[in-house]
C-alpha cells in the first residue's frame, strides 16, 4: 500500500513527473504552470486565491507525507507551480503578462532576496514551499508595478 501511496505522491509532487526532466525541472514547472494559467484563466481573483490557498495545503500535505533524504530535492517542483500561480494572482494571462511573469518568479526563485532565503531553511515541505511562496509574492508586485508604469505612461 506505501508504493503506491509513494508513486501517487510523487507523481503530484513532481507534475506529472516533470520533475524528473533532464534540465532545469523547475523552470519546466514553471513554464507547465504559465500553460495551465494560460488555458485555464480563472473567472475572479477570489477563485484564484482560493485556488492558491487549496494548492499551497495540498502541497505541503503531500510533501511532508513522501519520504526523501535532501533538505530539497529538485525533482519536487509543485512549489515551481505554486509560485508562477502566485505570481500571476489578479492579472490578465495574456502573452506578454504570461512571459513577464515567469522571467520574474524565475529570478526572484534563483537569486533568492531577503527573506526568500531564510524561509528556504523551514523543514521539510515548509521549506520547500514557503521560498516559492514569496518568489512569487515578489514576482506578483513587480509586476503589477510594471503595469502600473506602463499603464501611466501609456495613459
Amino acid at each position: 500500500m506505501r508504493f503506491y501511496l509513494d508513486k501517487t505522491l510523487r507523481f503530484i509532487v513532481t507534475c506529472g513527473f516533470v520533475g524528473y526532466m533532464p534540465f532545469a525541472p523547475g523552470t519546466w514547472a514553471s513554464a507547465l504552470g504559465c500553460i495551465f494559467i494560460y488555458l485555464f484563466p480563472f473567472p475572479s481573483l477570489i477563485a484564484n486565491i482560493s485556488f492558491i490557498c487549496c494548492l499551497i495545503i495540498f502541497s505541503i500535505i503531500c510533501i511532508n507525507l513522501l519520504t526523501f533524504t535532501v533538505e530539497d530535492p529538485g525533482y519536487i517542483v509543485i512549489d515551481e507551480l505554486a509560485g508562477m500561480f502566485i505570481t500571476m494572482a489578479g492579472h490578465k494571462p495574456t502573452l506578454i503578462t504570461l512571459v513577464a511573469g515567469f522571467f520574474l518568479f524565475r529570478v526572484f526563485d534563483i537569486i533568492k532576496p531577503y527573506p526568500v532565503n531564510v524561509v528556504e531553511r523551514y523543514r521539510k515541505g515548509y521549506g520547500i514551499m514557503a521560498d516559492d511562496i514569496l518568489a512569487g509574492i515578489y514576482a506578483n508586485i513587480v509586476l503589477w508595478s510594471g503595469h502600473l508604469v506602463v499603464y501611466s505612461i501609456w495613459k
